[in-house]
């Protein structure tokens, strides 16, 4: 398994010392808000926690691993749940399999509907439960406004992540409810350190220049 690259692992670092009830990631396309979310949501149930983030080992950690964390709740569009490997509903993988509708490409208000009764209830474990949004501007009138009424009034066992890379699309409303992180610019040589690590670890050569 290749370990997380190197300038997210330091933001990891850095916001595992913070606390808060609802961050919300934000950079240009490309930097990894979804791993850095995903990233925290791991360490946030993880068993046994170590200084550089989850144990990669303990029963919450596979549960995130094979996609069924029972105190983790993924919001996102439908074609993103799929291309991710998260699962559907039933309703929803029926409604899709039988041709009645295509995957939606925005967060569905069945979704958000879903999630509030996630929260509601509680935690399987006493790490509490995570709620992760992303792409968080995929999110229509309703959805936010659902959103926005849980984030106004936080469950006490619940921590909500969302990540963007569009943070002007994200309703003013959200974003005054959340701590924004935003993440730094990557350089070409941190970019070349990890392609260089990644063909190392698929036992390929290749000249430094190349990359």
């Amino acid at each position: 398994m290749i370990a997380m690259a190197p300038w997210l692992q330091n933001q990891l670092t850095s916001l595992m010392g913070r606390s808060g009830h609802a961050w919300l990631l934000h950079g240009p396309s490309g930097l990894g808000q979804y791993e850095l979310g995903l990233a925290l949501a791991r360490t946030w149930l993880c068993v046994q926690p170590t200084a550089e983030g989850a144990c990669g080992v303990c029963e919450s950690c596979h549960g995130i691993d094979v996609r069924a964390h029972a105190d983790l709740c993924v919001l996102m569009p439908e074609t993103e749940l799929m291309a991710l490997s998260w699962p559907l509903t039933e309703k929803a993988l029926k409604d899709i399999e039988e041709k009645k509708r295509k995957p939606s490409r925005e967060i569905r208000v069945d979704a958000m509907r879903e999630m509030l009764a996630f929260t509601q209830t509680t935690a399987a474990s006493p790490r509490g439960k995570v709620v992760l949004v992303f792409p968080a501007e995929r999110m229509n009138t309703i959805t936010a406004n659902t959103l926005l009424k849980t984030l106004e009034e936080p469950p006490d066992h619940a921590i909500f992540v969302l990540a963007t890379t569009e943070l002007d699309k994200v309703p003013a409303t959200i974003k005054s409810r959340c701590l924004k992180y935003e993440f730094r610019r990557v350089s070409v040589r941190e970019v070349a350190d990890r392609l260089q690590q990644i063909a190392e670890a698929e036992s390929l050569h290749v000249e430094r220049e190349a990359l």
